[in-house]
């Protein structure tokens, strides 16, 4: 009986120990880190997207857009004045994503680039 106490307490305290990493992403797959800029415009553009069913040709177009991107934050990353130089970057994600789109569309995306906004200035500043 004073083993399975023990084997249960000390299972207990193991999962109370991994909890705080877990929440931070540092588990198998989770969501800590940082992405890659083909990730991080992937998933910005899904995000602009919701509720958008775009046709082959427009998907095609979103993905060469979130290719180029990709590429751009790439270069910026590390360099100086990077926030600058994302700002300017989003805004133009943003213009060439809505450009692809039809009249319909663009006022769902517009919904969406206003929730985006929101939610960006209600997050924490980093460290």
């Amino acid at each position: 009986m004073r083993r399975m106490n023990i084997a249960a307490f000390s299972f207990m305290l193991l999962a109370a120990a991994s909890a705080p990493a877990m929440a931070q992403g540092g588990g198998m797959g989770g969501g800590g880190g940082r992405m890659d800029p083909a990730q991080m415009a992937t998933r910005t553009s899904d995000r602009l997207m919701t509720g958008i069913t775009l046709s082959a040709t427009q998907s095609d177009s979103v993905k060469a857009i979130d290719a180029r991107f990709a590429a751009s934050m790439k270069a910026a990353m590390g360099g100086s004045d990077m926030r600058a130089q994302m700002t300017g970057m989003r805004t133009k994600q943003q213009a060439d994503l809505r450009a692809v789109l039809t009249s319909d569309q663009q006022a769902t995306f517009d919904k969406n680039v206003a929730d985006m906004e929101k939610a960006r200035g209600n997050r924490a500043p980093r460290p």
